[in-house]
């Protein structure tokens, strides 16, 4: 959980205490000791579990960071205010970035080793490939008009994803990546609220995908 000074690790209940700035997501590293964290400060800390210690920090958006998903050991990617894409190698100190022209990019999933997409405010989706620094696939006007994607969700290594508004309704996504495209297989209708976060069980993601 992230606070402006301080993060907790809620099973342990320590804390990692460096931060001046909001915490705006964060991802742990599946091969290593190490998690990330992204904030308004237009930074991109490392920290390191075992020594309950923080590591390092790296720099390349131009405004705060808005989401941070993990792709690999020492890789993560984000998505920022400033309409851009970092893919970051952490282990090399060095970065790949993206340009959205057209669309904000506030939230970034990994889908599979080749593909990411990135979700909006204005309402669209939008398809990366990572040899690609453009988007190469767009829908726009998934929830009702004026609406914001406020959240989304994928099973990594699968053809599911799905994003949540406040029009009452989540959308669900196939995507084909031998087309390199994605298209709306269904709404789950009539939700009360915002949908501010959204998460697959692998157990549920088995049903969707089955149906």
């Amino acid at each position: 959980m992230g606070h402006r000074d301080s993060i907790t690790v809620s099973h342990t209940n320590h804390y990692f205490k460096r931060l001046n700035v909001f915490v705006k997501d964060i991802c742990f590293d599946k091969e290593n000791d190490q998690f990330y964290t992204v904030s308004n400060d237009r930074s991109m800390k490392v920290w390191n579990i075992r020594e309950m210690a923080y590591m390092d920090t790296h720099y390349g958006h131009h405004s705060d960071i808005l989401s941070l998903d993990y792709y690999s050991k020492d890789r993560v990617v984000s998505s920022s205010l400033d309409r851009q894409c970092i893919f970051w190698k952490i282990d090399e100190d060095s970065e790949l970035l993206y340009n959205s022209f057209n669309h904000t990019v506030d939230s970034i999933h990994v889908m599979t080793s080749q593909f990411f997409y990135t979700t909006s405010s204005d309402n669209a989706v939008d398809l990366w490939i990572m040899n690609k620094k453009k988007p190469i696939y767009s829908l726009e006007g998934l929830h009702k008009p004026d609406s914001w994607i406020l959240s989304s969700a994928n099973v990594r290594d699968s053809d599911l994803f799905a994003t949540g508004s406040y029009d009452g309704q989540v959308v669900c996504y196939g995507f084909n990546r031998d087309k390199k495209k994605f298209g709306v297989q269904g709404r789950i209708k009539g939700l009360e609220g915002c949908i501010n976060n959204l998460k697959f069980s692998n157990h549920r993601a088995a049903d969707l995908l089955g149906k």
